[in-house]
């Protein structure tokens, strides 16, 4: 006789954790996250601020870039070029509290198009 598979609630709420936490933002990550379009970006406190970073979240882009700007931290990009989807930029630090944003770019016919504005509070 085939005996059923069953699951202990210990087991049960160990996998949902493990599926909850797939996919989500960077494990060092300690700020505030989001996403929008093609364009994702995280941040992380730091002891005399925070530092921000961010990634084109599902579609390689061929030839493109990343600005960030936000409180205590002028406009800054990322080397423009090939990026692969899912590979972080370096990170930016800043200081202060406020509203930060990464805005993607990607030159496509020779046009520069905005692929995402994700913006967080920090």
């Amino acid at each position: 006789m085939r005996r059923p598979i069953t699951f202990g609630l210990s087991m049960l709420a160990a996998s949902a954790t493990l599926f909850a936490s797939a996919g989500t933002a960077r494990a060092d990550e300690n700020g505030p996250s989001g996403c929008n379009n093609n364009v994702c970006i995280y941040t992380a406190y730091t002891g005399s601020g925070y530092q921000v970073w961010g990634e084109f979240d599902h579609t390689n882009v061929q030839d493109g870039h990343l600005d960030f700007w936000g409180p205590g931290r002028p406009r800054v990009s990322s080397p423009n070029g090939y990026w692969p989807a899912n590979h972080d930029t370096r990170r930016y630090a800043g200081k202060g509290s406020g509203k930060v944003c990464a805005e993607g770019w990607s030159r496509i016919g020779g046009k520069w198009n905005s692929v995402g504005l994700p913006c967080v509070t920090i």
